[in-house]
């Protein structure tokens, strides 16, 4: 959504004179059905049209390509017009907007016809699409859809497994041998549940951000916010493991202590990272 808007605000002159040229050259005989949805067979861009009154009262259906609605014939729409300035061809361009329908962006055209009105609503991808400003392929954009859609999935199964595995190794220490490391299987379990936990929260965002809601997101935050939050769940991790390796190594062995001062180093850079997203990144903790 906001690459789109930001490739139309630098392409705006040309995008509206463009509109404006299809406007001007649009003259529907009459305002019955046939004569407005022809408008369809020339526009690919063009979703919605309809046509208000001089006295801004719709006096007919809102007409799509696939169907109508005539639940709105003799709504007011003064209150859309007060903030209308023509121009000298009598035509006037919206700034881009969510339509309450579709939930894409689209931009709205209204062109006088005598003493009337005609709006029309164009989604904004498309008509970038069609000016080659953009290029867009809804083959491979539902191709990514179901690539990253399974791999999320697949992520999901993977987390859920070791959370499993985790409480799995829990009800173990509660039932099993008593010489077993009490101390290594603790950590063992706390360790894979919370990388269970970091993964899960991976792959539902990546479903969110990707599939469900990509086209209300802000794509420059919304990435750095996963790997944020993804960072978080690693950093406790490894913070857990860090202090595992402590504790087996003050009761076994103090030589390898370098080890363990490797791992908390790496650790503090896992932290310093986070810190560089919060700080430099465009989202909210």
């Amino acid at each position: 959504m906001k690459r789109i808007i930001k490739i139309y605000i630098n392409n705006k002159s040309s995008v509206q004179q463009y509109l404006r040229d299809t406007l001007t050259a649009f003259h529907p005989s009459n305002f019955e059905k046939r004569s407005l949805i022809q408008f369809f067979e020339t526009e690919k861009a063009a979703e919605f049209i309809y046509a208000v009154s001089s006295g801004y009262k719709q006096i007919t259906p809102g007409y799509s390509r696939k169907k109508s609605d005539d639940t709105r014939v003799g709504y007011d729409k003064s209150y859309y017009f007060n903030g209308i300035q023509f121009n000298e061809d009598d035509t006037y361009i919206s700034n881009p907007y969510l339509h309450h329908v579709t939930g894409n962006p689209v931009v709205t055209g209204v062109k006088k016809e005598g003493n009337d009105f005609i709006v029309i609503d164009f989604d904004l991808m498309q008509l970038l699409e069609e000016l080659n400003f953009i290029e867009h392929n809804p083959l491979i954009n539902k191709t990514n859809k179901f690539v990253i859609g399974t791999g999320g999935v697949l992520l999901g199964a993977v987390s859920l497994f070791l959370i499993l595995y985790g409480g799995f190794i829990f009800i173990s220490l509660l039932w099993g041998a008593p010489n077993q490391d009490i101390l290594h299987a603790v950590f063992q379990s706390i360790i894979s549940i919370t990388i269970g936990l970091a993964i899960y929260d991976l792959a539902k965002h990546i479903i969110e951000h990707e599939i469900l809601f990509k086209s209300t997101m802000h794509e420059d935050s919304s990435e750095n916010a996963i790997l944020a939050k993804f960072l978080n769940s690693i950093i406790i991790a490894s913070s857990i493991e860090s202090l595992m390796v402590i504790f087996k190594i003050v009761l076994d062995d103090y030589s390898n202590m370098i080890n363990a001062l490797y791992l908390i180093l790496g650790v503090v850079l896992l932290i310093f990272a986070r810190v560089a997203l919060v700080r430099y990144g465009k989202f909210d903790r």
